[in-house]
């Protein structure tokens, strides 16, 4: 017997294409269309905005900000497309110093100054916050999140510059949530977006951790009261829906058991860690970033050891 007549038949070909391709999608996990997510570099004179990942992040090359210079309309406006159309937009060194970061952010919104007691003002101006390692012990950064979402209006973008990084580690990572939503199951998309979910600021102890002396933390609890939101939203400017569950702030979804709510979060908290929605952004001193809040989530990688980090963080709101 020959081996050929061993082997089971290959299955028949349409121009180059298995006919049951069908059967193959149906059986197996979906994968995204990469086609829906953008490949392309965008040009504005000596400023290009280069894709960082294939559905998360750009890298802007060419730009530089002077204390003497103003910005032109049509630069704040071809950035604020960038910034939508990739998720979040990383600065090259030399587009901006520490003094000058602020100024940098203020392009796309009103900088505002929120941080806690691991957080505090960064004395460079006076709308930043330093995140140093040094100082900061809790790590609820290094959980995947939403900034604020545990508010009813989160700020649209937020903003690092990194002053001092490792060598080595101490990256960040960002997801697309929108990406996410496209790897559900249509069927079970729809059944996600007729349920709501409660956030809620101390889901994973954040106020507990950060606010030791009892007074503090008992006026934030009260200033932050859980709220009710849908799992899943529509981005106001992009009209794209997106998943709107986090692990640091979402408790709990409505109208189901606690362990059905657990393994439906589950569900949408694998789709947002897939490697194929998400991306590592590694820092250099001197590299500015900021990232559209409402859709990309975020998370810190703590594998820098003892090494200093220290990033100055704006928000706008």
């Amino acid at each position: 017997m020959s081996l050929s007549a061993t082997l089971p038949a290959a299955p028949p070909v349409t121009n180059g294409i298995y006919v049951d391709d069908e059967k193959l999608d149906r059986i197996q996990s979906k994968v995204l269309d990469f086609t829906q997510y953008p490949h392309d570099v965008a040009t504005l004179g000596d400023i290009n905005i280069a894709p960082y990942s294939a559905t998360v992040g750009a890298t802007v090359h060419g730009l530089r900000l002077r204390p003497d210079t103003d910005v032109a309309p049509d630069v704040r406006d071809f950035l604020y497309k960038g910034l939508l159309r990739h998720g979040f937009l990383s600065f090259e060194p030399g587009t901006v110093d520490a003094q000058s970061f602020e100024r940098l952010v203020s392009l796309f919104g009103q900088v505002k100054l929120l941080n806690t007691p691991y957080t505090p003002g960064s004395g460079k101006t006076g709308q930043l916050n330093a995140i140093d390692s040094s100082i900061k012990r809790t790590r609820m950064n290094y959980i995947w999140h939403i900034d604020q979402s545990f508010q009813n209006v989160q700020p649209p973008f937020t903003s690092l510059f990194a002053q001092e990084v490792p060598g080595t580690g101490g990256d960040t990572l960002f997801s697309n949530a929108t990406a996410a939503y496209d790897l559900l199951d249509p069927a079970l998309a729809a059944y996600f977006e007729s349920l709501t979910a409660v956030h809620d600021v101390e889901t994973q102890g954040f106020l507990t951790l950060a606010y030791h002396d009892f007074a503090q933390r008992a006026g934030q609890r009260e200033k932050y009261p859980s709220i009710e939101v849908p799992l899943i939203r529509t981005h106001p400017e992009t009209g794209r829906k997106q998943i709107f569950a986090n692990e640091l702030y979402t408790q709990r979804i409505l109208g189901v058991t606690r362990r059905t709510s657990q393994a439906l979060l589950d569900v949408l908290f694998d789709a947002i860690s897939a490697p194929e929605v998400q991306t590592r952004h590694r820092w250099t001193d001197g590299v500015a970033l900021i990232w559209d809040n409402r859709t990309v989530q975020h998370r810190g990688v703590p594998d820098f050891g003892g090494k200093r980090r220290v990033l100055h963080r704006a928000l706008v709101l």
